[in-house]
Parts: C-alpha cells; sequence; structure tokens
C-alpha cells in the first residue's frame, strides 16, 4: 500500500480518537493488522475499508483520499513489485534448469562409464583368450617341430610386470579426474577403452620376457669340456 494512503489512514484513526487496538476491537482484528496499514506494509481489503468507511462516517473516496499522484505511485509501487517477482521466478526457473541439465550430465557419464566398463570386460577377455589360443598355436607348432613342449595352455600364466600393474584402478582414478576436474562429464569415459588396450599390450610384453628368459643357453656340462681336451 502506499505510504500517503497509510498516513492517512493513521490521521483518520486519531482524529477519530481510536488507538490502534480500539480500532481492532471494532473490526474485529489483531492490532498487528492495523498497524501494518499504518506502515504500508499491507493493505485493507474491500471488506474492511467499507467498514472504517461506515465507522469514520466518510466515503471511501474521503477514506482513501485518492487524487492523481497516489494512483500513479501506487500503480509504480504495484508495477516495481511485480517486475521484482517476475525476476525472482525466472532466476529460480533457471537455477533449476541449470540444476536439472547437471544431474542429466552426470546421469549420462555414469551410464557412459558403466557401458565402458562392460565393453572393457568384454574385450579383455576376447584379448585374454585370443593369447591363450596363441600360445597354444605356439605349443602345437614346437612340438610337430620335434623340440620341447612348453608349458601346457592350462598352466597358470605367470604374473609379469605388465600384467601386475593396476591399469584399472589408474583409468578410474584418470575418469573422475577429468569428470570433476575439467569437466569432462560426456567424453571421461572414453578412458575406459584403454583398459583392453593395455591388457592386450602387457599380454604382448610380458610373453616377450618370458620367452626371452626361456631362451637363454644352458651351460655346457664340465664333463664335456674335459673329453674334449682328453681326445686332443
Amino acid at each position: 500500500m502506499n505510504v500517503q494512503i497509510a498516513q492517512r489512514l493513521a490521521e483518520l484513526r486519531r482524529a477519530k480518537g481510536y488507538s490502534q487496538e480500539a480500532l481492532a476491537n471494532e473490526l474485529g482484528l489483531s492490532r498487528q493488522a492495523v498497524s501494518k496499514w499504518e506502515r504500508a506494509e499491507s493493505s485493507p481489503d474491500t471488506e474492511n475499508l467499507i467498514a472504517l468507511a461506515r465507522l469514520y462516517g466518510v466515503g471511501l473516496d474521503d477514506l482513501l483520499n485518492v487524487d492523481k499522484d497516489v494512483e500513479d505511485d501506487v500503480a509504480f509501487e504495484n508495477a516495481e513489485r511485480a517486475e521484482k517477482t517476475a525476476r525472482a521466478q525466472a532466476e529460480r526457473e533457471e537455477a533449476l534448469r541449470e540444476q536439472r541439465a547437471h544431474q542429466e550430465a552426470m546421469a549420462q557419464a555414469t551410464a557412459a562409464a558403466t557401458q565402458a566398463s562392460e565393453a572393457a570386460a568384454r574385450a579383455a577377455k576376447a584379448a585374454a583368450a585370443a593369447s591363450e589360443q596363441a600360445a597354444s598355436a605356439r605349443t602345437s607348432a614346437a612340438a610337430a617341430a620335434g623340440s620341447p613342449a612348453g608349458p601346457a595352455s592350462d598352466a597358470p600364466r605367470r604374473r609379469g610386470p605388465w600384467r601386475s600393474f593396476p591399469y584399472s584402478v589408474v583409468a578410474t582414478v584418470l575418469f573422475f579426474v577429468f569428470c570433476f576436474g575439467i569437466h569432462a562429464w560426456t567424453t571421461a569415459w572414453l578412458v575406459f577403452l584403454t583398459i583392453p588396450i593395455y591388457r592386450w599390450i602387457a599380454n604382448i610384453m610380458d610373453d616377450s620376457l618370458e620367452r626371452g628368459d626361456d631362451g637363454a643357453a644352458p651351460a655346457a656340462p664340465q664333463g664335456i669340456s674335459s673329453d674334449e681336451e682328453g681326445r686332443r
């Protein structure tokens, strides 16, 4: 309510000899309601305006004493209040949209990470199966050539330094670094696709190291050397 109208209501109340509490009792309201009217914090509704006009013995126009300037002030205050309300509502809606977009990005990143992890596990199994088949083929070829047979394909495979490296843990840490560090929610899941690639390379490198260890030439027995010296 306009401050001038609030002052007008306070002046009429004093002119008629009412206190705030007495006026509230006449209208069946609380004293706080009358006090808010006179501080321009709230406005009396139409029923209370009519009751005030009857109690003071004046018309509604005389009660409010509204002129053109007051009407303009009231209209400006109402427009400003409506603009503030609309602005606050727009800010709340924008915050909600941003929150929903962030939640959707999180859900998509989580789903992508899950799918990538499952794909990495399947690729790792396929790489392990291919490596086992290659080892079995090498064993069969060695047996056909008359060379000593290598270890059975069903024997437990020794974990070399490449296979022992916890690359899956490193990939998981990198995923969270990309997500929370640089906010790459939509592309961070690609890190998990490197797991089967690393395992494939690790199998090759460890197999190469094992073949290098097994291919060392054994030392010649001492008895053979002494026989050769005797013949000489």
